[in-house]
C-alpha cells in the first residue's frame, strides 16, 4: 500500500498535562496546585507531522498508540489535521505514552514522561512502512521519543530507500553508544549538541564549532543547530552558515524546535535548498511562537506566506 506522502515521520506521541504549583513537591509531600489544564499536544513525532502537513506537503506519521482515549483523540486530530495515518499502529496491551509537567512560580518545569505505546514500536513495522512509502516519499524525519535503535534504524532504512533522513536528536540520551550511519540532516537544540558531544549544557560555547564538531564526530552530512531567538547555524561539506531569526513578539516557545524541523522538511521537498531550507524554517518557527501551545500554534501555509516578520 502506498501512502503517496511526501514525507514520513516516524516518532512518538506523548501528550501532556500541566499543572502550576508555587514550589514543586518533594517525595511523600502533597501541595496544592491550580490551572491544571490539558492542551491539545502531541508528542515530538506526532507535532512534526502534523506541522509539516499544515505546511501543505503530504505526509504520513509511522507510530504506536494504545487503544484507549489518548490513541484515539491522537489519531483524530493527525487525520483532521491531513496526515496519512496508514501506518499508525495501536497496540492493544499498552497504554499510549504522556506526561506530566509541573510548573512552578517562575515558570521552570519539572516533567515526567511515559513513553508507553512509543517504545512499542519496531524495526519490523517501520521497515514495512518506508518500503511501502517509495517512491513518493522524499524525506523522513524522526526524533529519540521512540526506542533509539528504533530511529536509528529509521534513518538508515529511509537512506537505503533513497530518502533524505533527517534526526531530530530530542530528548538527548544519557549515553552515546551508537553510532549515525544513515543520517543524513542533524538538527538538534543548542542544548542536545552539547550533550552528543559529552559537554556540560549551559557552558560557553561558539555554535559554529558545535556544529563542526557534531559533524566530525558523526560523520553526517549536514549538522543544523537551532539556537532558539539567535535562529541557527549550520554546516555542510561547503562550510558554515548563520541563519537569524525574525524578531518577533514571543509567547510560548512550546514546540518551537517542531515546527523547525517539519518546516526544513516542507521546503526541502518543494526544492529549496538546504540553505533556503533554514531560513525558511527558521520563519515558520519564529511565527509558532508568536501564539500559544503546541498543535494550534503550527501555522498553515497562507499564514506563512502572508507573515510579515
Amino acid at each position: 500500500m502506498n501512502s503517496n506522502a511526501k514525507i514520513v515521520v516516524v516518532g512518538s506521541h506523548a501528550p501532556g498535562i500541566f499543572v502550576r504549583v508555587k514550589r514543586i513537591p518533594k517525595a511523600g509531600e502533597t501541595v496544592i496546585g491550580w490551572d491544571l489544564h490539558e492542551p491539545l499536544d502531541g508528542g515530538k513525532g506526532s507535532n512534526q507531522a502534523i506541522a509539516a502537513s499544515r505546511l501543505g506537503v503530504k505526509t504520513s506519521f509511522v507510530g504506536c498508540l494504545g487503544l484507549d482515549r489518548i490513541g484515539d483523540e491522537a489519531e483524530k486530530i493527525l487525520i483532521e489535521t491531513g496526515v496519512e495515518t496508514t501506518w499508525l499502529k495501536r497496540h492493544e496491551e499498552t497504554h499510549s505514552g504522556g506526561g506530566m509537567i509541573i510548573l512552578d512560580e517562575n515558570g521552570i518545569p519539572a516533567m515526567v514522561t511515559s513513553m508507553g505505546a512509543n517504545n512499542e514500536l519496531t524495526k519490523e513495522h517501520v521497515d514495512i512502512a518506508l518500503s511501502s512509502s517509495t517512491p513518493d516519499a522524499k524525506v523522513m524525519l524522526t526524533q529519540f521519543e521512540i526506542p533509539i535503535d528504533v530511529a536509528l534504524f529509521a534513518a538508515k532504512r529511509a537512506s537505503e530507500l533513497g530518502m533524505l533522513s533527517i534526526l531530530n536528536p530530542a530528548p538527548a540520551p544519557e549515553e552515546i553508544d551508537f553510532d549515525f550511519d544513515g543520517v543524513s540532516i542533524l538538527i538538534p537544540n543548542q542544548t542536545e549538541a552539547q550533550s552528543l558531544l559529552g559537554q556540560v549544557p549551559g557552558e560557553e560555547y561558539d555554535p559554529a564549532s558545535l556544529a563542526k564538531e557534531l559533524k566530525n564526530k558523526f560523520h553526517i552530512p549536514v549538522v543544523i543547530i537551532t539556537l532558539g531567538e539567535e535562529g541557527s547555524v549550520g554546516i555542510d561539506d561547503n562550510g558554515t552558515w548563520m541563519c537569524k531569526a525574525p524578531k518577533v513578539d514571543v509567547q510560548d516557545t512550546s514546540g518551537a524546535g517542531d515546527a523547525f524541523c517539519s518546516a526544513f522538511a516542507v521546503a526541502i521537498c518543494n526544492g529549496k535548498s538546504i540553505r533556503e531550507s533554514s531560513t525558511w524554517a527558521n520563519i515558520v518557527a519564529s511565527l509558532s511562537v508568536t501564539r500559544h501551545g503546541t498543535i494550534e500554534a503550527f501555522p498553515i501555509i497562507e499564514e506563512v506566506y502572508s507573515a510579515k516578520i
